[in-house]
């Protein structure tokens, strides 16, 4: 089990778990502040979002096992943290949107049906 002894994933994927764990964040508590805003704040859709920001660690997780099969040199784990800081940042922008923040120029590129609702007051 040379694999786990020892182990650390800034060695593998760099400072960029950090970024990855911060958007994790940002996402959770913009998320949060949108749901308080929209008066929709509910403690079983949360738990639901947790899970799935629980499942998005599950996934790296399995990533970096194929990354040490694979012996890709961090490459897999890369990709799949910039997927998630693809799409957490993504999250970020359309829960700022529902907030009531003017961020037209980003959001314009997005599904009227998730961005924008805040827009009218």
């Amino acid at each position: 089990m040379e694999l786990f002894h020892s182990f650390e994933i800034t060695q593998i994927v760099g400072n960029v778990w950090y970024v990855v764990l911060g958007f994790i964040l940002f996402d959770v508590v913009t998320g949060l502040l949108a749901s308080a805003v929209e008066r929709k704040l509910n403690s079983s859709v949360n738990y639901i979002g947790l899970l799935r920001k629980v499942g998005e660690f599950v996934a790296l997780a399995f990533l970096v096992f194929v990354d040490a099969y694979t012996r890709s040199d961090g490459y897999i784990i890369k990709l799949g943290v910039g997927m998630i800081v693809a799409y957490e940042g993504l999250s970020i922008i359309e829960n700022f949107s529902r907030m009531g923040i003017d961020i037209k120029f980003v959001t314009k590129y997005f599904d009227k049906n998730k961005v924008g609702k805040g827009d009218n007051k």
